[in-house]
């Protein structure tokens, strides 16, 4: 279980719903190798995999580069290990990011401890700094930079699950698990809505398929007035994790995309789609 903590002048209701989440969740489990939650001994299915279950006709890896190889030349096995090592690029690039962010949330919360091990080779404690040695990284600083003083750090990189609404009807079905970037408070003193935010740094170089777009690839039902993109995808996990906090009595009033470019960033508010998934899943 995360140790619960405390941020010198948050607001009374930050600390308590801080201290609510971690010990809502505290029995959920996650073991990096595999990337599997369980709770109980039960193997519990992702978010992420849950999204990806709308998709009409799963890629199929080895036709498509039959198909590629074809049109661009080179074997079949070829643009396999292109695509693959190309993932394995943006998944290591994206796991960085997250940790110099989670970290740099931290910090900034005055807890230069909750740094991450590997980024503790860029904190420089003299000055209270942590060095951001990618452009990515450069657009994560540059968003804590610009984050308005109505905004308070709940939590960062918390696990949460479902099947806990006090009014069983309400619980999904099966039980999925997963686990969100941050949550933060707005205290509404900037004009913006109160409440509680639920914010995914996402690094991809596009959100959405323009060809998708052009030739009306959609999800499965009941998301067919959605392209199948990582837009959607992306939709529906934030919705998945605020449908999880709202099972434990915390209403979320925003769901956000931080879209990280180089050295720049995005704010992309996101549709709440928690009744189809509470009707679906």
């Amino acid at each position: 279980m995360e140790k619960m903590f405390t941020v010198a002048g948050e607001p009374t209701v930050v600390t308590e719903v801080r201290k609510h989440v971690l010990s809502e969740f505290a029995d959920l489990e996650f073991y990096e190798d595999g990337h599997l939650y369980v709770l109980c001994g039960k193997s519990l299915p992702s978010v992420s995999n849950i999204a990806h279950r709308f998709v009409r006709e799963p890629f199929n890896e080895q036709r498509q580069a039959i198909r590629y190889a074809e049109r661009h030349g080179q074997t079949p096995e070829y643009w396999v290990q292109q695509w693959r090592q190309n993932s394995f690029r943006a998944t290591t690039l994206g796991t960085k990011t997250h940790a110099y962010g989670e970290s740099l949330g931290y910090l900034r919360a005055g807890m230069p401890e909750r740094i991450c091990p590997s980024i503790q080779a860029q904190y420089m404690p003299q000055y209270g700094f942590l060095a951001p040695i990618h452009p990515k990284e450069e657009a994560v600083l540059k968003f804590m930079n610009e984050m308005p003083c109505s905004m308070y750090l709940v939590l960062n990189e918390a696990m949460v699950y479902s099947g806990k609404n006090a009014c069983k009807e309400r619980n999904l079905r099966e039980q999925i698990a997963g686990t969100f970037d941050m949550l933060y408070y707005c205290d509404g003193s900037d004009g913006q809505p109160e409440g509680f935010v639920i914010l995914d740094y996402k690094t991809n170089a596009n959100l959405a398929s323009e060809y998708n777009r052009k030739y009306g690839k959609m999800l499965l039902p009941p998301f067919a007035d959605l392209t199948e993109e990582d837009l959607s995808f992306y939709t529906i996990q934030l919705s998945l994790y605020a449908l999880m906090l709202e099972d434990i009595g915390i209403p979320i009033v925003s769901r956000r995309i931080v879209w990280l470019k180089d050295c720049e960033y995005q704010i992309v508010p996101v549709e709440d789609v928690s009744e189809k998934l509470r009707q679906t899943l």
